[in-house]
C-alpha cells in the first residue's frame, strides 16, 4: 500500500511539474519541430516609397498656399515608422505677398503621408541634396 501511494505521489508531482513547461521554445533542439512553438518571422520592409511623385500628386495638401519650385529629399528609414523625407518649396504666406522658402519634414507609412512638420535644424534638411519635382498636369 505505501509503496502505490509513493508512486502516486511521484507521479502526480511529474505531472504537476511538465504542466508548467508548456510548449518549449522555437530554438529547443532536442524536440521535434511539430513540438515547438511556432516562429514567427519578422514583416518585410517597407518598399522604398516614391516620394517625388507623392509630392507630384500631393504638394497643394502639404503646404498652406501652392507651392513653386518644389523638390524633395530621398526617403530615409524611420525606425518603426516607415519613412521620411525633406520637401522644399517656395510658398506665399498669409502675410507677406513674396514667396518664402519652406522646408517640410514629411513621415511617410504604407505609401502614404501621415505627418508632417517644419523642419528643424534637428531633422537634418539642411545638408541633403535635393531633386526638382516637376508640377502635376
Amino acid at each position: 500500500m505505501p509503496a502505490t501511494k509513493i508512486a502516486i505521489s511521484v507521479i502526480a508531482c511529474a505531472i504537476a511539474l511538465l504542466a508548467g513547461c508548456g510548449m518549449a521554445d522555437q530554438y529547443a533542439t532536442y524536440l521535434p519541430k511539430s513540438l515547438r512553438q511556432p516562429s514567427t518571422e519578422p514583416p518585410a520592409p517597407e518598399p522604398e516609397p516614391d516620394v517625388k511623385a507623392m509630392v507630384r500628386a500631393g504638394a497643394d495638401t502639404l503646404f498652406t498656399a501652392h507651392p513653386t519650385a518644389v523638390a524633395v529629399s530621398r526617403p530615409h528609414p524611420v525606425a518603426g515608422r516607415g519613412f521620411s523625407a525633406c520637401v522644399k518649396a517656395m510658398v506665399v504666406g498669409p502675410m507677406n505677398p513674396e514667396p518664402q522658402p519652406i522646408t517640410l519634414l514629411v513621415t511617410i507609412e504604407h505609401g502614404k503621408f501621415a505627418d508632417r512638420h517644419r523642419a528643424t535644424s534637428q531633422d537634418g534638411c539642411g545638408t541633403e541634396t535635393y531633386e526638382k519635382v516637376e508640377a502635376a498636369r
